[in-house]
């Protein structure tokens, strides 16, 4: 039992688990204090609108730049009071309110553009408007509503105030852990793969390995993208971002070498010296930075490589340079982890940090202008949320109705750029709705006037702030109840006054999913063909960089060619699964996109790969060119076929220089290095020659297969197919 219980804690004092955790914490202080503490002041009018403007503001705190999050939270505090003032007084003028909320609804679509941030303010002020709506058709004054609406939120920043200055940077900490712990999960998945498993076993093994590879890249870049907006806004050398971001690139590093190892051929004991140490170096890192302190410790590392660089010869692992690769990025993290946590931080620090970053004068404005067009994804979206708010609410403001907030509540919340993102996001919020609808019910008709029901609304608090950013459907269950209480007035007949709020929600997700589907849509075949032809020329340019770093030094650009390579697949991984998303007469063909998918991650897995060879083997460069010219040439037309859906050019004649540069490499002394970079030379000339059978079958024109090429999709190994459910979203 203690062991289960261990195990449990330590799964979720992970990364991202601390992050919802932290957040949760915070967010259920900010909202819990105005509920415990008003009431006993004398102010009990004063606790639920407090709660609902705390509310409002936590979810606007979604991370960033400490500046432009301090920003949004005053803002949603204050102009959500506004916008809630502005909701009480236009009852009885239903035009001007579907005016107002048109506009309202506009700015909550393209204010997306800025972040994560800008998508929760848009939500959280047109929710403030709605709420004063419906305080209005029930007869409610601006007192208490719009100061408790402001206090609660104002007192909501003060919170996070307080927490930024107990430990400024432990956001950042916390994102970087992240990466280091989807670093140890794909060094566990690579380690545990077993040659004498059945041909099943070793298919999901190998899924499970690119689901965690997927999900390493993913947790780098976000940590990249985090640290690269607070480094934008940082004045001085920034000595502490500086190793955050050394930290994260020897994540990725780490992450790249590993994928090498798996690549290299052989049983896993003779891929991996060491699985275990590597595997609980890279957790170590991981619980370093969630602490806040600690060393690192190498030194059975170190012996084992040492001990495998004094056997080098014909029993040596073929994987030796991609294993010294990984133990000197740990060996990178552990000084940048000394250099971090050995010193004690000043006060002036933690004093100048709330209000030292900032993002560039303007940056907004930049952000916003290229989408004030009616070609762009994200006006047109805004133009329906605008819409069918706009006459959701006309239609609530019309005809009085008492719970009909949940109509056009439903609808902004569900309506997202991409139709398919918008059924699910339905489904997700409609079986909350009922779910907590239910709750709710039992709540008001059992604890209502208890000591009980303030302590049900902070467990629900509790329960939304860890689940809202990571399980929507799950964190809509206890959102539900929670708004219905604190807005919702008591009636004789509870139940009735729930089953109007479901019927509400359902409408509104209805008329959302029409809306998306009629109003102006945005389908995802209509730019697949650009993404998939984004991703073909990434790839290209990363390969070539990597085939000239064996002809002359490595370039310093490997490293952005790999991350926009790998963001390029990702784009066009995501929207082949959103075009799966939408209506079948609204997409095109699955083989058209299927297969160009398949085989751009084969590409760059196998490019990644050879990348860590740069060092171990000397390759004659006259021959490498000879062979990267005709692999870059092959691309760059397969990219402009895709893009201009017509054929592409024949298949060049790989094999002659593939023969003759193996040839050169088959003669070194290298043994087992040079063998491994001939293995994957032969491979990247397969996914080369695949895309390019897959650029003439999205034509309209099957060719037939030929050294690994995709006309039979039955032929891919299950392994090789796209993660399910990796979108970006």
């Amino acid at each position: 039992m203690a062991g289960n219980l261990k195990a449990w804690i330590g799964r979720f004092g992970g990364g991202p688990n601390r992050i919802a955790l932290s957040t949760a914490l915070r967010g259920t202080l900010a909202t819990v204090v105005p509920l415990a503490l008003l009431p006993h002041l004398g102010l009990a009018d004063l606790a639920y609108p407090a709660v609902l403007g705390a509310i409002a503001t936590s979810m606007v705190d979604v991370g960033g730049p400490y500046r432009s999050r301090l920003v949004a939270m005053l803002i949603q505090a204050l102009g959500g009071a506004v916008l809630l003032l502005l909701g009480l007084v236009t009852v009885g003028h239903w035009w001007l309110a579907a005016l107002i909320m048109a506009a309202i609804g506009m700015l909550s679509g393209l204010i997306r553009v800025v972040g994560p941030g800008g998508t929760s303010l848009g939500i959280n002020t047109a929710v403030a408007f709605l709420v004063g709506l419906q305080m209005g058709e029930l007869g409610q004054g601006a007192f208490p509503w719009v100061p408790g609406y402001a206090l609660g939120g104002l007192w909501t920043v003060a919170v996070a105030l307080a927490f930024w200055q107990l430990r400024p940077y432990r956001r950042l900490e916390q994102e970087v852990a992240g990466a280091w712990e989807a670093a140890a999960a794909l060094v566990a998945a690579i380690a545990g793969e077993d040659e004498a498993a059945s041909v099943v076993a070793r298919r999901r093994r190998e899924q499970l390995v690119a689901q965690r590879q997927v999900a390493a890249r993913e947790a780098v870049e976000r940590a990249r993208q985090t640290l690269g907006e607070m480094r934008a806004g940082t004045a001085g050398p920034g000595t502490t971002i500086a190793q955050l971001i050394v930290l994260v690139n020897a994540a990725a590093r780490v992450g790249a070498a590993t994928v090498s190892l798996g690549e290299s051929g052989g049983s896993a004991a003779q891929r991996f010296a060491a699985p275990g140490e590597l595997q609980q170096a890279c957790a170590a890192v991981a619980c370093i930075l969630l602490a806040g302190n600690g060393a690192l410790d190498l030194g059975d590392l170190r012996r084992r490589l040492q001990a495998a660089q004094a056997r080098r010869g014909a029993d040596a692992p073929a994987d030796l340079r991609a294993w010294a690769q990984a133990i000197r990025n740990l060996e990178n993290a552990e000084e940048a982890l000394r250099l971090l946590f050995g010193e004690r931080r000043r006060l002036f620090d933690l004093l100048r940090l709330a209000l030292e970053h900032r993002q560039p004068r303007g940056a907004v404005l930049a952000a916003l202008r290229p989408h004030l067009s009616p070609r762009s994804a994200v006006f047109r979206h805004a133009f329906r949320v605008a819409t069918v708010t706009a006459a959701d609410t006309a239609i609530v403001a019309a005809y009085r109705l008492p719970h009909g907030i949940w109509l056009p509540l439903t609808s902004l919340v569900i309506l997202q750029p991409d139709y398919g993102g918008t059924v699910a996001r339905a489904l997700q919020r409609s079986a909350g709705t009922v779910a907590g609808a239910v709750l709710a019910g039992v709540l008001l008709s059992s604890l209502h006037g208890t000591a009980e029901y303030d302590a049900a609304l902070a467990l629900l608090l509790f329960a939304t702030f860890l689940l809202i950013r990571r399980h929507y459907g799950y964190a809509i269950t206890f959102l539900t109840p929670l708004i219905i209480l604190l807005i919702g007035m008591s009636s004789p007949n509870p139940w009735i006054d729930l089953g109007e709020r479901v019927a509400y929600t359902v409408g509104g997700a209805l008329l959302a999913i029409a809306a998306g589907y009629l109003l102006w849509p945005h389908w995802e075949r209509e730019q697949l063909r650009d993404r998939l032809a984004a991703a073909i020329r990434a790839d290209k340019d990363y390969l070539g960089a990597v085939l000239a770093g064996f002809a002359g030094p490595p370039s310093a650009e490997l490293g952005p060619l790999r991350r926009q390579a790998e963001l390029a697949v990702a784009n066009a991984d995501a929207g082949f699964q959103r075009m799966q998303a939408e209506p079948a007469h609204r997409r095109a063909p699955a083989a058209e996109g299927f297969s160009l998918v398949v085989y751009l991650h084969r590409l760059l897995r196998h490019a990644m790969a050879l990348a860590a060879q740069h060092g171990a083997v000397a390759a004659p460069s006259e021959a490498v060119d000879a062979l990267r010219r005709l692999l870059e040439g092959a691309l760059s037309d397969a990219a402009a076929a895709v893009g201009q859906a017509r054929l592409p050019a024949p298949r060049p004649d790989f094999d002659t220089p593939l023969a003759r540069l193996s040839a050169r490499l088959a003669a070194g002394d290298e043994g087992p290095q040079r063998a491994g970079m001939i293995a994957l030379l032969g491979r990247l000339v397969s996914d080369v020659t695949s895309l390019i059978g897959g650029a003439r079958s999205a034509a309209g024109h099957a060719e037939p297969e030929r050294s690994g090429g995709c006309g039979d999709l039955s032929r891919i190994p299950a392994a090789d197919l796209p993660p399910a459910g990796q979108t970006n979203r």
